[in-house]
């Protein structure tokens, strides 16, 4: 059985429709995550959601960071088995995962070193500063 590539025999409003719907799930999910999350943290206190939305900025700057650098990799990866360059192909992949591993590791150092630092520009308030940094 011979696979059919779907970028070669669909048309453009159907491929538009299949490959963009995953992604609107995503952000949907995303969306309603924080929605709910702040309605049950809420249900705690002020001060508590009050601290979920002093986080809330530097979790979206992580999330862009990474899906950001995950579509490149994707978009280049894809030009490469495209091309045929399959070792081209299999060297993105390669350097993509020391890519994500190196992005971990430097998530892990600004969350320990930065955070803290990030959060106290924004109040001075001692519990709030704590709850927002154990977020």
């Amino acid at each position: 059985m011979q696979k059919t590539n779907i970028m070669q025999s669909e048309t453009i409003p159907r491929l538009l429709f299949k490959m963009s719907f995953p992604m609107m799930l995503s952000m949907l999910i995303q969306a309603l995550y924080n929605v709910v999350d702040s309605i049950f943290v809420a249900m705690v206190s002020e001060t508590a959601l009050t601290a979920v939305s002093l986080a809330f900025p530097l979790q979206n700057l992580l999330i862009s960071a990474a899906v950001g650098t995950g579509v490149g990799i994707n978009s280049l990866l894809s030009r490469r088995l495209g091309e045929g360059k399959h070792e081209e192909a299999n060297h993105v992949a390669s350097t993509s995962l020391f890519l994500a591993f190196a992005m971990w590791v430097l998530f892990v150092l600004i969350g320990v070193f930065l955070t803290k630092p990030f959060l106290a520009l924004f109040t001075k308030d001692t519990e709030l500063l704590k709850l927002s940094t154990s977020y």
